[in-house]
């Protein structure tokens, strides 16, 4: 396989990437990195491990939570569903307003992970990525 093949392969996979609806990646996000993790060190842990080699996901998922954010569910207690079912995570005050911080914190938490990540990670130049 030639560099142009790989390179043609990568292009694709950001465009399926790219095709992923916001919601959809924070919830699989939410549910893979964030659900099984007893408190936010334990996460914070867990995924600055990973970006010791790779950030690449964490520049999505960190791109589709800023989404969320910015234009959150119009259903009243979809982020607090997202939270409590996706995220596994128990909030004192279990309305969307708190869900949405605890959305940002994560949001927070990512972009400190990403800037510390070593220059060898593998990363997208830009997230998306220029077409």
């Amino acid at each position: 396989m030639d560099s142009s093949e790989i390179r043609e392969q990568l292009r694709r996979r950001a465009e399926e990437l790219l095709a992923e609806p916001p919601l959809e990646t924070v919830r699989g996000f939410l549910a893979t990195e964030i659900g099984d993790a007893t408190d936010f060190e334990e996460a914070r842990d867990s995924l600055a491990q990973l970006a010791q080699v790779n950030i690449r996901s964490h520049q999505r998922e960190l791109w589709a939570l800023e989404r969320v954010i910015a234009d959150p569910p119009a259903e009243p207690g979809a982020l607090a569903h997202l939270v409590a079912w996706d995220a596994n995570w128990v909030l004192e005050d279990p309305s969307d307003a708190a869900a949405l911080q605890f959305l940002r914190e994560v949001a927070q938490m990512l972009r400190e992970i990403i800037d510390a990540a070593p220059a060898t990670a593998d990363r997208w130049r830009s997230w998306p990525p220029e077409r």
